[in-house]
């Protein structure tokens, strides 16, 4: 097992969207994401970006706070410390980089994300959103999303 920076050629292997996928693209090429991956054997079974800075800056900033995302482990691989191994390589990253703060999305129902992030830090609501910044349309726009809340924890 393996977590380590993924390439933009292995994250465009895992999912397409048009105008989304060109958002993530600019944004891994000029530096403001990163890309990191889960390989085991490998195949990747986990993913997670991190943004720098966004354009709502409660999300990030650019300096003291950065955004999590994308957050995924493969149905056959998870309930193994994947994705808390996964979460806790990014945020130590996150560190490095010197941010003071990290902040991740979860929607409501989704209770097992909501405990993993709860037992990780994540535990001061900064408030309910209905945008998703991360999903765009042709225009570059943040598309409407359920609702969900930002969380944010102190690295």
């Amino acid at each position: 097992m393996t977590i380590r920076p993924g390439t933009i050629d292995e994250m465009l292997s895992l999912w397409y969207k048009f105008y989304t996928t060109e958002f993530f693209v600019e944004n891994l090429q000029s530096g403001n994401a990163e890309f990191w991956t889960v390989e085991d054997q490998g195949r990747l079974v986990g993913e997670l970006y991190l943004f720098k800075h966004l354009s709502d800056h409660d999300f990030a900033d650019g300096f003291t706070t950065a955004y999590l995302y994308g957050f995924y482990v493969a149905e056959d691989m998870r309930g193994k410390g994947l994705g808390t191994l996964l979460l806790k390589t990014v945020l130590e990253r996150l560190s490095e980089l010197s941010f003071r703060y990290a902040t991740i999305g979860v929607e409501p129902h989704e209770k097992a994300n909501v405990r993993l992030y709860e037992r990780m830090g994540f535990t001061e609501k900064i408030k309910t959103c209905h945008i998703n910044l991360c999903d765009v349309d042709k225009n570059y726009r943040p598309t409407h999303y359920p609702r969900y809340r930002l969380l944010r924890k102190t690295l």
